[in-house]
């Protein structure tokens, strides 16, 4: 598990741009960094293939709970030293990839319906799963969670951890799930092919605090 603050992630966007999705991946993309560079795997250049489910609604459909999801083969830029420059690429990439439509899965996705938020955390991995499993290597998935508070009994939900599963070639899924002020990002992954996942998600703490802490131009 890893957590951050909804106004830390702001932060970043708002000294950097790009957008939240962005600030989320490039954090992601550290913690993959980290995982290949303890394995003694890192080089210049490297990519690590996510899917990425992406909303394709439209300015009037905002905020509604529709089916159209679709989603990007996304190369998150770990052989990238540089924070910024990781921030930078992700989002020149994610740009383009809406812009030109160059989505995947796409019936995959959008043929589903009755999609509310806990379903779509599942999405990616079903994306994944009927694509050739030589384009994926892992899931990234990020889920806006209720911004009211919820309660059972009278108690509070005072936090809720994501869980995407995995299958087939694809031994790590990475869930990020909002709720309230909080981001929570759910990891999980194949133990015989990843037993040091910790790095993973101490990578993605990371990731946020390097560009909190980076100097704002």
């Amino acid at each position: 598990w890893a957590a951050a603050s909804l106004a830390e992630v702001r932060e970043i966007r708002s000294a950097f741009g790009g957008t939240v999705n962005d600030v989320v991946l490039a954090a992601v993309t550290r913690g993959f960094r980290d995982l290949l560079d303890s394995r003694g795997e890192l080089s210049d250049g490297l990519v690590v293939r996510s899917l990425v489910p992406v909303s394709v609604r439209g300015r009037d459909e905002q905020g509604m709970i529709t089916n159209r999801v679709s989603a990007v083969l996304a190369n998150l830029p770990v052989g990238e030293p540089d924070p910024l420059r990781r921030l930078a690429l992700l989002r020149e990439e994610m740009d383009e990839l809406k812009q030109t439509s160059q989505a995947v899965g796409a019936e995959v996705l959008t043929g589903m319906l009755g999609l509310a938020a806990p379903t779509l955390l599942a999405l990616g991995s079903r994306a994944a799963f009927q694509l050739p499993q030589p384009l994926v290597q892992a899931v990234t998935t990020n889920v806006p969670g209720p911004r009211l508070p919820l309660f059972l009994l009278g108690r509070k939900l005072v936090r809720i951890y994501p869980y995407v599963p995995i299958g087939n070639n694809v031994r790590i899924s990475v869930a990020i799930f909002s709720y309230l002020e909080r981001f929570t990002f759910g990891i999980t992954a194949d133990y015989d092919a990843v037993p040091d996942v910790r790095v993973l998600a101490r990578g993605i703490r990371r990731g946020l605090a390097e560009l909190e802490d980076h100097p704002h131009g």
